[in-house]
């Protein structure tokens, strides 16, 4: 039985197609990125958003992504009407898929803005504004569950 067991399970694994891991940083980083972030995030961008960081999780059963933006000064209001700041739950971020790359700051934001969002077709978002280093950073992680 035990052996069956096994079987099936290696079975369906070796069936599941999973993908790559992708990291980007700064100008690696492409519109085609972030429209992909906008696309499953449902996050609108002001003009002169600048990509730090960006990581894609492709290789597990569940695709996640987190990146990491500047937004210019000046933009802050137009940002927070988003869907995930008008609906969220406004609680700290726990799911940071970018943790363990090295331009993932998190703990280091100062007058931090923190929500997440239960998104359609179990997918989940959480997005965090401040201020790091005297711009105003933006941290986005997303997960399909």
């Amino acid at each position: 039985v035990k052996f069956l067991i096994h079987l099936c399970l290696l079975l369906l694994v070796s069936c599941l197609d999973f993908g790559d891991d992708i990291e980007l940083v700064g100008a690696e980083i492409t519109g085609k990125e972030m429209n992909q972030v906008s696309e499953l995030t449902g996050l609108t961008f002001p003009n002169g958003t600048k990509s730090i960081g960006y990581y894609f999780q492709g290789s597990g059963i569940d695709d996640a992504l987190s990146i990491k933006v500047s937004i210019p000064e000046g933009t802050k209001d137009e940002f927070l009407k988003n869907e995930i700041f008008q609906n969220g739950n406004k609680s700290k971020a726990s799911i940071q898929i970018g943790r363990s790359r090295s331009w993932w700051k998190l703990d280091e934001l100062q007058d931090r803005v923190d929500v997440n969002l239960q998104l359609p077709k179990g997918k989940y978002a959480e997005c965090t504004l401040g201020k790091e280093e005297g711009n105003w950073i933006v941290y986005i992680s997303w997960m399909s569950t």
